[in-house]
């Protein structure tokens, strides 16, 4: 039986493992820059985000990565899915609607106002699950990011006099 719950430090190698799996399917490995101790740090000493697992016979097979939000419209919080991935022989079981069902019922629990995540334009099954689920696509919006030099960038336009 499958078993979704909260990772703990034991876990990490399981996860990374995931997180370079899922790198590879976005065609995006080359974008995995993080060290192991430095995604461990962020998740369980910083507390950037959380994550869910997946347990199948003592095994990870999958992963969901969130963090908290807040809406100014809504003036309440929010759950951000960063990742949601489950191995390639354990698709089509359930396990995603499994991951989503248990982040809506964090949302509900904590009386959060949504629940967002972001899907790439060509991943069509990916896309077809989630609508399917009464997910619904914002092309009122563009995602926008700031990162690398960029960032530095900005950052040193506090130092123009």
């Amino acid at each position: 039986m499958y078993q979704i719950r909260l990772a703990t430090k034991d876990d990490i190698d399981d996860i990374i493992t995931l997180v370079k799996e899922l790198a590879s399917y976005e065609k995006m490995s080359d974008k995995v820059t993080f060290s192991n101790e430095q995604f461990s740090t962020s998740i369980f000493k910083n507390n950037y985000a959380k994550i869910l697992v997946c347990e199948y016979k003592n095994d990870i097979i999958g992963y969901a990565i969130y963090f908290y939000t807040f809406s100014s419209f809504l003036g309440r919080g929010g759950i951000y899915l960063e990742d949601l991935y489950v191995k390639s022989e354990f698709r089509n079981q359930g396990i995603g609607k499994k991951f989503l069902a248990t982040l809506a019922q964090i949302c509900i629990d904590e009386n959060l106002g949504r629940l967002e995540w972001e899907c790439l334009t060509w991943n069509e099954p990916s896309l077809a699950f989630y609508y399917k689920l009464g997910a619904k696509n914002r092309d009122e919006f563009f995602h926008l990011r700031v990162d690398g030099k960029e960032l530095e960038n900005l950052a040193n336009l506090l130092k123009i006099k």
